[in-house]
């Protein structure tokens, strides 16, 4: 019975398609890490080699660009093209640090790094990334470390997971209006509502992003 692939061994996949389309040449293990957002060549390793196990992958020993897809990957690769998962169109989005209140959300001066995603998987428009801090939203799976893609705007509806600036300090909450007021209010019970009438709405939550 075939093994089922796990969201990053799809990306990993279809990173290694598109990055051989784009350059003509198999690509290195740096170059998959970097394409598919993995932190480190080791992590980018680990992948593979799990892939080579389930017989999506080869790969020709002592060779900087020896990984190829076999007939198995690459028909993985063609039936996620087929169903728009996970596949094309990569991007480089801003990590945010320390953001400061009357500074543009992009500037330089609040963008500490940048991550190689694919957009099908953030979404459309204007993307940063945010890393949590805190235990505060664990009931909707966002832990402590995890990053947020967040699209950028200045409203959100009852109910919307937002990135929020609150006092020079950026928070996840989920958005809500009532009574002439509005509530940022956390997914544990551990946490208190925050009283947001004066915060700034930075976007909406798009995604989450963890390593294991």
């Amino acid at each position: 019975m075939e093994e089922k692939l796990t969201q990053r061994q799809q990306a990993v996949l279809d990173a290694i398609r598109e990055l051989r389309a784009a350059k003509d040449l198999p690509p290195t293990l740096r170059e998959i890490a970097e394409a598919v957002g993995l932190k480190s060549v080791a992590s980018a390793k680990y992948q593979i080699d799990q892939l080579k196990q389930m017989g999506y992958l080869e790969q020709r020993d002592n060779i900087s660009r020896g990984i190829s897809l076999n007939a198995q990957g690459d028909a993985a690769t063609e039936e996620t093209a087929a169903s728009n998962v996970v596949v094309g169109g990569f991007k480089s989005y801003p990590v945010l640090g320390r953001i400061a209140a009357g500074v543009p959300l992009l500037a330089a001066e609040n963008i500490e790094d940048r991550v190689t995603l694919p957009e099908s998987l953030v979404g459309k428009g204007e993307i940063f990334l945010l890393k949590v801090k805190g235990d505060s939203m664990i009931d909707a799976a966002i832990m402590d470390g995890d990053l947020i893609a967040v699209r950028q705007q200045a409203t959100a509806d009852n109910n919307d997971i937002v990135a929020a600036l609150v006092d020079d300090s950026a928070t996840v909450k989920v958005f809500k209006q009532t009574d002439g007021h509005t509530w940022l209010l956390p997914r544990n019970p551990a946490f208190e509502p925050i009283l947001g009438d004066h915060a700034q709405i930075m976007g909406k939550v798009t995604a989450v992003l963890r390593s294991i």
